[in-house]
């Protein structure tokens, strides 16, 4: 059976390996010690709270994802987020913005894991570097153990990582190297009381923030832990990129004090985290990228738009070639 490493095991990185699993002999490896890359949920709190502090939800607009919806909804993984979401811009009056969303229940890691089941996942394994020989591919770690040979390999890691594991001789060094992303820092608190204003989430204009959202609003989550993400905009993220967690949350707690035009109640527990490759600044629209004579894939959420089906639709699109 021929043998393929993926490199991630992000939401493209699993959906791929699903694919394939039937007729490849499939290995993932993440450098994390996690399933799920930015679909991600931390615990922390007073009880232990839930924050989906990556990927909020997700929509779905393609005939090739809408299968896999309703497999995930049939399974109990997968829900409709029945939450107000809103537009606040200061000095109008609030919008509702009414597109279907869905979420993993019961946090939006749970569907990374939910795909990883039965498959061969080595997390807290960082891939440092990948070479060709004749045998194959060889992965090399940061501590250098090497695996392989592979006779394909995938990388689902951001475009920066992935040039640096493969070298200034891939194939795809140009495009990898002209891709940029933007940052965002994301800060999760928790409220002793709820938070009195008339809807669950917002997208903040004019604001360092760019999206709040009562995260106890989603279904499966614990609905009387008042838990908020914030997600800052980018141009605010990049300004502070190097900040540390500590000084970042003040700034955006009083940040969501303003967008919400109240003063905030007492704080059970409030963190921030840094995602340094959030969203890319110019996706690609081509599905993935594939090089048949080094076996060679690179798929992402940046290759097929910027949100989670497009994560989705990169994974499948990429199976699919090497299947074929």
């Amino acid at each position: 059976m021929p043998t393929v490493a993926i490199i991630g095991a992000g939401i493209s990185g699993l959906v791929c390996a699903r694919k394939l699993t039937s007729r490849f002999d499939v290995r993932l490896f993440d450098k994390s010690r996690g399933v799920s890359g930015r679909m991600a949920t931390r615990r922390a709190g007073s009880p232990e709270a839930s924050f989906d502090h990556g990927a909020q939800y997700f929509t779905v607009r393609s005939k090739q994802v809408q299968p896999l919806l309703e497999e995930w909804i049939d399974d109990g993984i997968v829900a409709l987020w029945r939450g107000n979401v809103s537009i606040l811009r200061p000095g109008l009056a609030i919008q509702h913005e009414p597109t279907p969303r869905y979420v993993a229940m019961p946090g939006m890691n749970s569907l990374g894991k939910h795909l990883a089941r039965h498959l061969h996942v080595e997390t807290n394994t960082p891939i440092a570097s990948a070479g060709r020989s004749d045998g194959g591919w060889t992965l090399t770690t940061t501590e250098g153990t090497q695996h392989g040979p592979f006779d394909v390999l995938v990388s689902t890691a951001p475009p920066e990582q992935t040039h640096s594991i493969l070298g200034n001789e891939s194939p795809f060094v140009s495009t990898l190297a002209s891709l940029k992303f933007d940052p965002c820092w994301a800060t999760m608190v928790q409220f002793r009381a709820p938070v009195a204003v008339p809807y669950d989430a917002a997208f903040v204009h004019e604001n360092p923030l760019r999206w709040i959202c009562r995260n106890n609003s989603k279904p499966g989550r614990v609905p009387d832990q008042e838990c908020w993400v914030l997600h800052a905009s980018p141009e605010w993220s990049h300004q502070h990129l190097e900040e540390s967690p500590e000084q970042a949350t003040p700034q955006l707690l009083e940040a969501f004090s303003a967008a919400i035009e109240q003063p905030l109640g007492e704080i059970v527990h409030a963190s921030s985290h840094r995602w340094r490759y959030s969203a890319p600044v110019d996706p690609l629209e081509q599905g993935h990228l594939w090089d048949e004579n080094s076996a060679l894939g690179i798929a992402g959420d940046w290759c097929s738009g910027a949100r989670v089906e497009g994560a989705i639709l990169s994974g499948l699109s990429l199976a699919e070639k090497i299947a074929g």
